[in-house]
């Protein structure tokens, strides 16, 4: 039996840095190349540049040639076009469209298969759907039901509404009474972490050890 063959890659730069991407093209027109050094001297981060071409050729807004198709005018800010966004969507993420079941009950699941079409890494997921479910509710997509299409909205790691975890990571104890210096409390520190419903156990645990290693080089240094 053939193994499947594994999807192209979708596009894995962040959500913000592409939108400013579809921002600067706007000043094209059909035709015109886009190259790496222009997105930088724009202002892009210039280890976004190589990821912003490959979303920007995933999406079929750039030939093999570098040069636009045309297509990116409906993704202008002031003036777009859903019904072209969403054709745009539904061609380059067709392998998605074609396996999944939507719209789905949550964006958990929505984020699941999504990962599992695409044999994403856990690295990757964290980059590439963000982007995919920005631009498919740019297009009007409905990638999930009802009311349930509020929860993890818009989410990406360092963005959306996030619960706050404190975990003691260390406690002082409090020095000896009577030694004439009136005593000193006992001092705790607490690491606070920011978990997202996409937050794995093992983050927090490696966090947590992040944590141990950095206030054992504190006291190290400071002869405690």
């Amino acid at each position: 039996m053939m193994a499947r063959k594994r999807a192209n890659t979708p596009p894995y730069v962040p959500r913000n840095g592409f939108r400013a991407v579809l921002d600067q093209i706007q000043a094209h027109g059909r035709g015109d190349v886009v190259t790496r050094e222009d997105l930088h001297k724009r202002g892009l981060s210039s280890h976004l540049t190589y990821p912003a071409l490959a979303a920007l050729h995933f999406l079929g807004l750039l030939d093999g040639k570098g040069a636009l198709t045309g297509e990116h005018g409906v993704f202008h800010r002031d003036r777009s076009d859903p019904d072209g966004i969403r054709r745009i969507v539904e061609r380059s993420y067709a392998k998605f469209f074609e396996e999944a079941s939507l719209p789905a009950p949550d964006y958990g699941a929505v984020k699941g298969a999504f990962q599992d079409v695409y044999e994403l890494s856990d690295r990757l997921i964290h980059s590439s759907f963000p982007l995919f479910q920005y631009l498919a509710e740019e297009g009007g997509i409905e990638l999930v039901s009802g009311s349930s299409a509020k929860a993890g909205r818009g989410e990406e790691p360092g963005e959306g509404v996030a619960d706050t975890v404190s975990l003691p990571v260390s406690r002082d104890p409090a020095p000896a009474s009577g030694n004439g210096d009136g005593g000193v409390p006992g001092a705790q520190i607490v690491l606070n972490i920011q978990v997202t419903k996409y937050t794995k156990e093992k983050d927090i645990i490696r966090m947590v050890k992040t944590a141990h290693k950095a206030l054992h080089l504190l006291k190290k240094s400071s002869g405690r």
